[in-house]
């Protein structure tokens, strides 16, 4: 059995070209989707099913290995572009496959010229590369979104594969939990982003998930001041020290408390509910397979002082900590940092 793609399915770009032409002359409509494929899971090949059905022919854009390495960090991809590019070919639906260099897909795509363009349901008009996003409008392609399968992801599959690990040091008992638990192994401070913007509806729901935290007497103290603009984020990177990456990253959100509205006027409260918001939307990120990075500004008081200038915040709003926001470029093994010794049961009473 070869593991060398269908000879008849991967195109040069010369060979992309003319057969671009003939579908023109034939009067085919063209299909073109792109992305990495890595570990080819049923949620993949419903996709591509899906994308084929809106035309004539799919053509299938791969990222080359470098791409994805840049794209997914340094243990990406798991099969090289040869090995992905087999797989994809031995589908019926996918009527060629063509290995683009880098991360984007600008070129190919303006060498495809597709009169259909499919992504999946996690992007829209607004977060779709603007590069890419203007070869498809001089092409007149229209643009459909997918949406996602079950909980399908390579990602997923990944992080079930390490969680499945004997290493009982590194994972303890995660691995037997349900999915909805393994979000809190999984959650790791992602660093590293791919040139990519997160929605405002996705921003939204993650402020949904943090202002669904506990608080003191449910008072609720919390601001959050959301941060998607570059200048913005460099400006508060200026302020971190620890937080060089941040520019790079899609978004950030600062979580403030208010003084006056925490129950009893405390800053102890205060601190408390903040974190547990803070804490529910680094999780709400994992969950929607983002990246997050807490990054602290409490009690360090030039980096108060420097954000409520930086905001014009009053002296009532105190600034607790921020998050980066991306789609990550890094990945991390899932981990528990569990430790019997760290445990004491049924304590003895004075």
């Amino acid at each position: 059995m070869s593991s060398q793609p269908n000879p008849s399915k991967l195109l040069s770009r010369d060979a992309l070209l003319a057969w671009r032409d003939g579908l023109r002359t034939a009067g085919k409509r063209l299909v073109v989707t792109n992305g990495v494929f890595d570990i080819l899971h049923c949620g993949h090949v419903q996709y591509l099913e899906q994308a084929r059905a809106l035309g004539d022919e799919l053509l299938v854009c791969l990222n080359g290995d470098e791409g994805v390495h840049k794209l997914k960090g340094p243990t990406r991809p798991i099969n090289d572009q040869v090995a992905r590019a087999a797989v994809l070919s031995g589908l019926a639906c996918v009527s060629a496959v063509y290995i683009f260099d880098g991360v984007k897909a600008t070129a190919a795509l303006a060498d495809a010229q597709p009169d259909v363009y499919v992504k999946g349901g996690d992007y829209t008009l607004d977060t779709l590369d603007r590069e890419e996003y203007a070869v498809l409008q001089q092409a007149g392609s229209v643009c459909q979104f997918i949406p996602f399968v079950g909980n399908y992801s390579t990602t997923n599959t990944l992080r079930k594969i390490q969680g499945n690990s004997t290493n009982a040091d590194n994972l303890g008992t995660a691995a037997s939990w349900p999915p909805a638990l393994n979000h809190l192994c999984n959650r790791r401070s992602i660093r590293a982003y791919q040139p990519r913007p997160v929605s405002r509806d996705l921003l939204t729901s993650l402020l949904q998930a943090a202002m669904a935290a506990p608080s003191a007497c449910n008072c609720n103290p919390w601001r959050f001041l959301v941060l998607t603009e570059h200048e913005a984020l460099t400006r508060l990177a200026s302020c971190l020290p620890r937080a060089p990456f941040l520019p790079s990253a899609s978004a950030a959100v600062i979580v403030c408390g208010d003084l006056e509205k925490a129950h009893a006027h405390s800053l102890s409260y205060l601190l408390q509910d903040c974190s547990a918001a803070m804490e529910n939307l680094l999780l709400a990120a994992s969950a929607l397979n983002l990246g997050a990075c807490w990054l602290g500004v409490h009690p360090v008081e030039e980096r108060i002082s420097a954000i409520r200038e930086m905001f014009r915040l009053p002296e009532n709003l105190i600034p607790v900590g921020a998050a980066s926001i991306g789609w990550p470029a890094e990945e991390k093994p899932a981990r528990t940092k569990f430790r019997d010794e760290d445990v004491t049961w049924n304590p003895p009473l004075s």
